[in-house]
């Protein structure tokens, strides 16, 4: 079966976003900028429904596409209590971005999509020092947790995710296949790739046995597991 050719269609269903934030998603492909991919965002959309955050983390900015995807989610969404969807105006989300220039265009693009009704925080830094000094006093209990930094460090990505979740929480984590590179041994992967491959192996094998969490591992776009607390 050729996984790519059913990506392929199964994408061409996927409706392109409008307006300005379908010309940020549009820009940063062409720019090579990291976004997720068509497929992946549809997943993420229907996890926000279903889970219905009223704070999300976002460890990864970039030039702040899946942050501003996210929010359009959650103002769209009914606030009709019987269907337990959250309230439009009653979620937060904080992302955390290192690289400067980024960080800089993320920022321009929240405020021209979002102006005044601004409900996205950006950190900046290293994601697991920022991580490692956040609190719950200070940011509050995050409902779910959305991973697409540094493929290296999701193992502590994950723990600090743990600290600033509750029972319940949903923690994604995206680009688990590394490319496709995590299905080839270690030998077969390019040295400079080797310790992100093993680190990720090593992570997927400990996120299914960790009893503290319900994981799915799944093949939308790069890869995705999606976690439960319970």
């Amino acid at each position: 079966m050729d996984f790519e050719r059913i990506n392929s269609f199964l994408e061409s269903y996927v409706t392109d976003d409008s307006g300005r934030l379908g010309e940020i998603y549009e820009d940063a492909e062409k720019r090579g900028v990291p976004v997720i991919r068509r497929n992946t965002k549809e997943l993420l959309r229907l996890l926000i429904l279903i889970a219905a955050p009223k704070r999300i983390l976002e460890v990864g900015t970039a030039v702040g596409y899946s942050a501003l995807f996210m929010d359009s989610v959650m103002r769209n969404v009914n606030g009709n209590n019987e269907t337990g969807y959250v309230h439009k105006d009653s979620c937060e989300i904080v992302t955390i971005e290192l690289d400067e220039a980024r960080a800089d265009e993320a920022e321009a693009n929240f405020d021209e999509c979002l102006g005044g009704e601004r409900n996205i925080k950006l950190l900046r830094g290293d994601a697991y020092e920022v991580m490692k000094s956040m609190t719950a006093e200070e940011y509050g209990v995050f409902d779910m947790v959305f991973i697409d930094a540094a493929k290296a460090q999701y193992g502590n990505y994950l723990e600090e995710a743990m600290r600033l979740t509750r029972k319940g929480s949903v923690i994604i984590c995206d680009n688990i296949l590394a490319g496709g590179e995590i299905l080839e041994s270690h030998y077969l992967v390019e040295k400079r790739d080797r310790t992100i491959h093993d680190r990720m192996r090593s992570f997927l094998r400990e996120l299914k046995k960790d009893e503290r969490l319900d994981t799915a591992l799944l093949s939308v776009g790069d890869g995705m597991s999606v976690s439960i607390r319970v």
